[in-house]
């Protein structure tokens, strides 16, 4: 039985590092410039530095709120790909394991679904709001997978019970992510896009400086 569940869990570890992969390989296929990695690389340090200082308080961090907002202003290839390195980054300081995989899908897939969701949520702060809400769980659901294989036996019970231990920690991240985009998605997207057209379209950057001249 423990040889089925190891063999299983390294199929579905496998795949998720296929899927990972993939995309970077679409990301590679869009020729990023040196500038547009640079910002990539800030963005992952500016998520990075957003959790640490809270790493002791499950669900109390900020890198979810920067991978979110990266998907809305730079577009779903960037917030995957800040969403996928961030964890691994992360890793350096707080220690790497087969969790830090599914942290990678899950927050990769948070930025983007932000991406693809890009023109609504730059609409209404209440649905940036429930957004980030919802994603503070599904979060918490994708990676809580971590945790399976070392339940003695997978039942039912047994894996609700996972969840329903991880409830408080995915409320204080849903709450975070929530009260995050409602107060402060104004600043940091002015701020994310002035970064945008300096190192992503520094040609409109330019024309614009140009017409105010």
């Amino acid at each position: 039985m423990d040889l089925i569940i190891l063999s299983t869990w390294s199929i579905f570890l496998v795949l998720i590092i296929g899927i990972i992969l993939a995309f970077f390989r679409i990301f590679e296929k869009s020729k990023p410039s040196v500038e547009h990695l640079v910002l990539v690389a800030i963005l992952i340090a500016i998520a990075v530095m957003g959790t640490l200082p809270t790493a002791a308080v499950p669900g109390l961090q900020a890198a979810s709120f920067i991978i979110i907002m990266t998907g809305i202003v730079f577009g779903k290839e960037t917030g995957f790909i800040t969403g996928v390195l961030t964890p691994l980054v992360m890793s350096l300081f707080l220690g790497m394991g087969y969790w830090t995989v599914l942290q990678m899908i899950a927050w990769g897939l948070m930025g983007l679904n932000a991406g693809i969701l890009s023109s609504k949520l730059e609409k209404s702060r209440y649905s940036r709001a429930i957004f980030g809400f919802g994603w503070g769980f599904f979060y918490g659901w994708i990676t809580n997978i971590s945790m399976l294989p070392f339940l003695s036996s997978i039942t039912v019970a047994s894996v609700l019970g996972v969840y329903a231990a991880s409830f408080p920690f995915d409320l204080v991240h849903a709450v975070t992510n929530a009260v995050l985009l409602f107060l402060f998605y104004g600043l940091f997207e002015r701020i994310f896009k002035r970064a945008k057209e300096k190192f992503i379209n520094p040609a409109e950057s330019k024309n614009t400086l140009a017409q105010g001249e």
